[in-house]
Order: structure tokens, then sequence, then C-alpha cells
């Protein structure tokens, strides 16, 4: 192994020194170097204490897969519901919960990689299969021509490409969570890093998805993603990721026995997993709201009971305030976009956005406005304390749902501000900020929860059980959009958004305070920087969950 492997893998490990070969040899070059400086002690200080294998494979992943190639992919969904499909906004957002279903299966991944070595690599193997069959799915799309019958087979192939970028997430993501876990006072200098290439790869992305949506050509958004893909099965193959071997002696039984709690949670998302599939899947249920609602609702108390049984009080607490404050910001965002997309026969005296503003502009708009969002977070809320920075993105998510219905109500116009204007300021810069100050919190402090040799178990039960609750708020938002009486006929090009008002005030405004109380009951008062390794108890296979309550 490679020193820089061996140090990606064992980051404390901090001997090496920034040589003299590192610092500009003139006056001339300082000078040239002078604005770049602090990018690039950034940079030679991850390299330091994280090693270039592990920043590599990160560019490899994070830049091409999470960003470039998600966002072109994600780029292409409004032409192909609206265009090709003829999705209701709610079967829209029923298609979104579909194809989200490699997001919810995360603990399941995190569980087979972490029990279930290929070739004596937790991670290789399976990285490399999941790319080649990714790859294939967006060659497939590329190539063919949907038609309005063809939803369902167009959901299955997006879900083998959200497969992709979903492993890809969880194997990164797990790798980056014990970094950050062995290093805690510069996990958010890694996190941070793994952001701006996200970032940076999903405007690329995005520009590129220009020529596709201008055109008209929407398959060629899938010809440019391709690329993106399949360098990862090289880079996943010939080892970039570093990892240890596991060793001779490896019993995967002795881990599930000594780490049982973590797993069963995992078996326990997975089976709620499975159930909000289930719902999309049966129209009956989804169509009632009283029905839905309390379907989702059985299915969020029995996966919080589950997190508050089977895992460490200190981890299970600020879990469930993740999970109580996505699934209270019930989604219906497809019909917002509906409502800014659709033609004058469908919205009358509406916006009429096309699809390269909507999509290309106005995300490259709030992908700045990330940028913009880590900054902030980095300089001011890195240190901070972590109910203040959570009650911040509370906060910040609320005035962007204000905007949106500054903009429906139609007041920007009366107040002189154009359409484009007034969106791009609400869904551009305002959503991008409050993104990103909801994400980095939440992640840098589960980090500091990690485990040794059960990351991607531990991280993916994390992401997964975030994911079901987001599935289930977009869930209970299409039931709810039909209960309200929201109607979108693409075919026959009737609409109705009469009740979108009160929705969002209801969905955007009213619910996300919820979250609030839950903030100072179950989230702990500590600062983001703070070092919590070593302040958990540790749960082994003779450990009771009540005992592990009551300690």
């Amino acid at each position: 192994m490679s020193v820089d492997a061996d140090r990606a893998l064992n980051p404390d490990n901090d001997d090496d020194e920034v040589g003299g070969d590192d610092v500009p040899s003139s006056c001339a070059s300082s000078c040239l170097c002078a604005p770049c400086a602090p990018l690039m002690g950034f940079n030679t200080r991850l390299r330091r204490v994280f090693g270039w294998q592990l920043l590599a494979f990160v560019f490899s992943a994070d830049f091409f897969v999470k960003g470039a190639a998600k966002h072109l992919i994600a780029s292409s969904f409004l032409p192909y519901a609206q265009k090709y499909l003829k999705f209701s906004a709610q079967a829209f957002q029923r298609f979104d919960v579909l194809v989200s279903f490699p997001w919810m299966l995360k603990p399941f991944l995190g569980v087979l990689t972490d029990t279930t070595p290929v070739f004596g690599y937790k991670k290789r193997a399976y990285l490399t299969f999941v790319s080649l069959c990714g790859t294939i799915a967006i060659f497939m799309i590329g190539s063919m021509t949907f038609h309005p019958e063809d939803g369902m087979k167009f959901a299955v192939l997006v879900t083998l490409v959200n497969t992709l970028i979903a492993f890809s997430d969880v194997l990164t993501g797990a790798r980056l969570f014990e970094a950050m876990s062995l290093n805690q006072t510069s996990g958010g200098d890694l996190l941070t890093y793994s952001w701006m290439l996200t970032t940076i790869g999903a405007i690329v992305g995005t520009a590129l998805s220009y020529i596709g949506l201008e055109t008209g050509q929407y398959r060629m958004i899938y010809w440019f993603a391709f690329p993106c893909a399949l360098q990862l099965v090289f880079t996943s193959a010939f080892g970039l990721l570093p990892e240890k071997k596991v060793p001779s002696d490896y019993s995967a039984h002795a881990m599930a026995k000594k780490h049982w709690n973590k797993f069963l949670l995992a078996f326990i998302i997975t089976i709620c997993s499975l159930g909000v599939i289930a719902i999309q899947l049966v129209s009956g249920i989804v169509d009632d709201f009283v029905t839905c609602f309390l379907c989702c609702v059985s299915i969020a108390a029995v996966l919080c009971c589950a997190i508050y049984w089977c895992l460490e009080k200190k981890v299970a607490m600020m879990l469930l305030y993740l999970f109580i404050d996505r699934f209270v910001n019930v989604n219906v965002s497809r019909a917002k976009m509906y409502w800014y997309t659709e033609g004058n026969e469908c919205v009358p005296n509406g916006p009429h956005f096309g699809y390269v503003f909507f999509i290309v502009a106005t995300f490259l708009v709030a992908l700045t406005a990330q940028a913009i969002g880590i900054w902030l977070f980095q300089r001011y809320l890195a240190r901070s304390n972590v109910r203040l920075v959570l009650l911040v993105s509370i906060v910040t998510k609320i005035i962007a749902k204000f905007t949106d219905i500054w903009i429906i109500t139609r007041t920007n116009l009366r107040m002189g501000i154009g359409d484009h204007s007034a969106y791009v300021f609400s869904e551009g810069v305002i959503e991008g900020i409050a993104f990103i100050l909801n994400y980095m919190p939440s992640s840098v402090v589960l980090a500091k929860f990690a485990e040794k040799d059960i990351e991607s178990t531990l991280f993916t039960v994390l992401a997964g059980t975030v994911n079901v609750a987001q599935a289930l708020a977009v869930t209970i938002g299409s039931s709810a959009m039909t209960f309200v009486g929201i109607h979108t006929d693409l075919v026959a090009g009737k609409c109705n958004f009469d009740q979108l008002i009160p929705l969002l005030m209801i969905c955007g405004v009213v619910l996300p305070l919820f979250s609030v109380p839950f903030i100072y009951l179950l989230v702990p008062d500590i600062n983001m920087h703070e070092d919590l390794s070593g302040s958990l108890d540790v749960k082994t296979e003779t450990t009771s969950p009540a005992t592990n309550k009551a300690s």
C-alpha cells in the first residue's frame, strides 16, 4: 500500500511536513500565487492529512458522478415527464419516489458491503459492478424513444442509474465518514472539499444540459452523462479508492453479532422503504389522503421507534430530529414546477418559463448560491452551536417558500419585478443557500458518531433514514395535491391550481415550524467542531437496548 493510501486510511498519521519545494521560489511567483494562496493552502492541508488517493477518488465520484452525471440526468426529468410521458404533477411525484428507491436502500447496501467483502475488499468490486450497470442504463435511455405508455420502463432504467449514483454516494460517503471521524478537527474541511467538487461538477453538468434542452434533443443529455459514469468503472476497478484489504480472519458473523443493533435497524429501514414503494404502486392509497397519511405516519412511527431502540442515545436523538425535520417538510414541488412551466392553456397569466431558463439558468444560479452557502457555513457556522445552525436552516427554508408564494400570488409583478428576476432570486439564491445550510450541519455532526469497521452501515443507516423521511414527505405531498383539487392533465390540457397557494403555506411555512421545539429536545448542545470520539457507549452483543438507554 502506498504512503498516501495509508495516510488516507489513518489520517492521524501526520508525519509528513510541507517541504521547501512547495514554497514559491521568487517574489514574482509569490505575487502570482497570492490570490490562490488560501485555496492552495486548503488543498495542501487536506492532502497532508488525508492523502492524495482519497482526494483523487472523491474527485472521480463527486465531480463526475454525484455532480455532473447526476445533474445532467436530473435536468432531463421535467421534459421527459411533460413532452414524452405526459405525467400529471402527482404522477411525477410518485415517479420521484419510485426512482429514489436505491437511495432508501442505502442501509441494505451498507450492510452488504460491510459484511460481504469481494476479493478481499469491501467497496471496490461493488463500485465497479454498479458503475457498469448504471452506465449501460444511461446508454439505453440515450438510445431509446419513450411514449406515454413507457412510464414504467423509463422508471426502471432511471432506477438503475440512481443505483449507480446512490452506491457511489454510499461508499464514497462512508469512506469520507470514516476519515472525518478519525480526524474530527479537519472533518469539516473534507466535507467542504467534497461539496465543492460536487457543486462545480453540477455546474458543468447543468451547463452541458443546455445543448439538449435548447435544441429539444433531450436524449443528448444522456450521451453527455455516459462518459461521466463510465470513468467510475475504471477508477473503481483499478482501486483508486484507498481501503485496506480485509484480514484473512475476518468474520462477518462476529461483525453482525457485535453490531446487531445497526444491522437490525438497517433491515427495518429496508422494510419501511418497501412500504413506501408499495404506497406508490397502489393508486387507491395515494388517491385517498386519509389512508395515505395514516400509512405514512405508521411507517414513520415504526422507524422512529426502531431508531430509538437500536441506536446509542446521542446518535438516536440527533437522527430522530433529522427524520422529523424532513418528514414535516411535506413536498409539493412538482405542482409548483408545473405552474411555472406549463403554457397559457394550463396556467393563464403564468410565467410560462422555458426549460433552458427554468432548469439551466436558474440552477446555475442556485449552484453558485450553494457555493456561497458552503463559504458562509465554513466562515461563520463551522464552529457555531449546532442548535443555532439548525435553527438558521429552518428560517432560510421558510423564507424560500415565502418567495414562491410571492411569485404565485403575482405580487412581484405588482411591485414591478419580472417573473424571471423574481424566480432567480427565489429558487436560485435563497433555495440554494438554504439547501447547504440544511445539509452540511447534519452531515458534520453525524460523522462524529461513526464507528470503525462498520462505517458503511452506520453512514447508510443515517442517510437511509433521512431518505425514507423525504420519500414519505413527497408521498404525503402528492396525495395532498389530489386532496385539495390540484389537477394537471397534460393530454387534455386541463389544469387547476386554485389551491396551490394555501397548500404551499401549510407545507412550506407552517409545518416546518414544528421542527423547532425538537431542536432543543433532541439535538445535543454542542459546537460543530467539538471532538466527540470516545464519548459514546459502544453497544456489544451483551448490551441490551434498555441498558444502553439507561447509561
